[in-house]
């Protein structure tokens, strides 16, 4: 019997935390899923902790590739998927128990396209969830907009639609290939649905070596991530999206990173080398996204006053 849903998770030198997201799919109340476990070139113990964990039950598949990057990892997983929908679970999160119960019940009973749910905030000393919009229909703008805002956990896509519209992560990208996914997704169909529950877990800053934690170089990666969004004419449909990316995806983390980065303590000729070789994306105020440019122009104004003292200084 084919399995219901394919979820996909990418994992490298996870020894110490593949545990988490194994379990909970062992502990899911629907049983007839998929695991698709896609090895990233781990040099540690992974391999081993996922055998002894999942022994000897078919349902869990592992694939061990090079080091080749969390989107051609997520890409294999999608073209070795027997699953009609798919799901992603990053290797150090979680699903509540009764996600992909739930999620697929709605799913089949409004034949939609894609599904989503919230997602729990997860830290060492605190877990809360993630307040948002749950809206059905065409979502993309809300999704660019930041108004649904949907964890990579938190989706199941039909299968058959990435395969109708080719639709894959960017391999060699390592930073906003999400955002490029399921805005992609979101631009080829009207048919979403939801769960209006938080039934997944996103785990941050329990491992300081993770992507998420602070770097300068991540203004850089934002900034060709939104570039490379604008470029797509499937994506980028109209001036609404069109304004909404330039005017707001693109400064606002540059500007909140770079203001972030005085309480990092980030060295004062460094902040300025940033913000000098993006300012062209920084100046001017827009209000294209309500309350949260009303919020990014205030900060662009305290950032430039910052900026202005510290040259000041030099």
């Amino acid at each position: 019997m084919k399995p219901d849903v394919s979820v996909i998770i990418p994992v490298y030198n996870g020894e110490h935390n593949i545990k988490t997201s194994l379990n909970s799919l062992l502990e899911q109340s629907y049983s007839n899923f998929e695991a698709i476990i896609i090895d990233d070139g781990s040099h540690d113990n992974t391999s081993e902790v996922i055998s002894e964990l999942v022994g000897d039950d078919k349902r869990f598949k592992y694939i061990y590739q090079e080091n080749s990057g969390v989107s051609k990892a997520r890409n294999k997983g999608i073209v070795n998927a027997k699953g009609k929908y798919i799901c992603f679970l990053d290797s150090d999160d979680r699903y509540i128990e009764t996600f992909i119960e739930k999620m697929f019940a709605q799913i089949e009973a409004e034949d939609a396209d894609v599904c989503y749910c919230g997602h729990n905030y997860v830290t060492p000393t605190e877990s809360k969830e993630l307040k948002m919009k749950f809206k059905k229909g065409d979502i993309l703008t809300d999704y660019i907009d930041g108004s649904v805002h949907i964890h990579t956990t938190a989706w199941m896509i039909k299968r058959a639609l990435l395969e109708q519209y080719d639709i894959a992560f960017q391999e060699g990208v390592s930073w906003g290939e999400d955002i490029e996914f399921f805005s992609e997704v979101l631009s080829v169909t009207d048919k979403v649905t939801f769960v209006k529950e938080y039934l997944t877990d996103y785990n941050f800053g329990f491992d300081s070596n993770q992507l998420s934690s602070f770097s300068m170089d991540k203004i850089k990666h934002d900034h060709d991530s939104i570039k490379r969004i604008q470029k797509n004419k499937r994506i980028n449909k109209n001036s609404k999206i069109n304004s909404l990316l330039i005017d707001h995806r693109l400064p606002a983390p540059m500007v909140y990173r770079l203001v972030e980065a005085f309480n990092q303590d980030i060295e004062d000729k460094v902040i300025i080398e940033y913000y000098d070789k993006y300012s062209s994306s920084l100046e001017g105020f827009t209000w294209v996204n309500g309350l949260r440019s009303v919020k990014l122009n205030i900060y662009k104004v305290k950032l430039k006053y910052k900026i202005k003292k510290l040259k000041e200084k030099m």
